[in-house]
């Protein structure tokens, strides 16, 4: 085989890999971390643990672009399979140009809010996040929220 033949064979398979990897969504799901990193537009240092003091980024991928007008975040003192009571719930507009949704906020004292400011939750236990369009429930995940870790 000839090297300009194997050679545009090579770029025709780069650039496949290339613009297949630009049509693939990201899978569903929830993302919890304490940073951010803004070049890929995603959530860093993920756990499922707090402390209270620690700064809270939450992160949901659908996967595709919105097929919905809101996103409501409703967050619950409990675990998924007993969620004892709504802390409290915030909608968002979201539209199919986007694929995911991040909720960070800035604290009063400067820099992100911390978990406990967050999620209104004052004590250490467990909270659960879950992610709706309204008509049904999309996704929820529980974090662990401990004091002085």
């Amino acid at each position: 085989m000839k090297f300009s033949k194997m050679l545009w064979m090579a770029c025709s398979f780069a650039a496949l890999m290339v613009f297949s990897g630009c049509q693939t969504s990201a899978p569903a799901g929830i993302v919890c971390g304490r940073e951010w990193n803004p070049g890929a537009q995603t959530v860093a240092d993920t756990t499922s643990t707090f402390d209270l003091k620690d700064p809270l980024i939450i992160q949901y991928n659908y996967g595709k672009g919105f097929d919905f007008s809101e996103l409501t975040i409703s967050f619950y003192a409990g675990t998924i399979e007993k969620k004892i009571n709504k802390i409290w719930s915030y909608s968002a507009a979201v539209n199919p140009k986007l694929a995911s949704y991040t909720m960070q906020g800035k604290s009063k004292k400067g820099g992100l809010m911390t978990a406990r400011e967050l999620t209104r939750h004052k004590n250490p236990g467990s909270v659960v996040v879950e992610f709706s369009n309204g008509e049904q429930v999309l996704m929820a995940k529980e974090i662990t929220l401990v004091k002085n870790k």
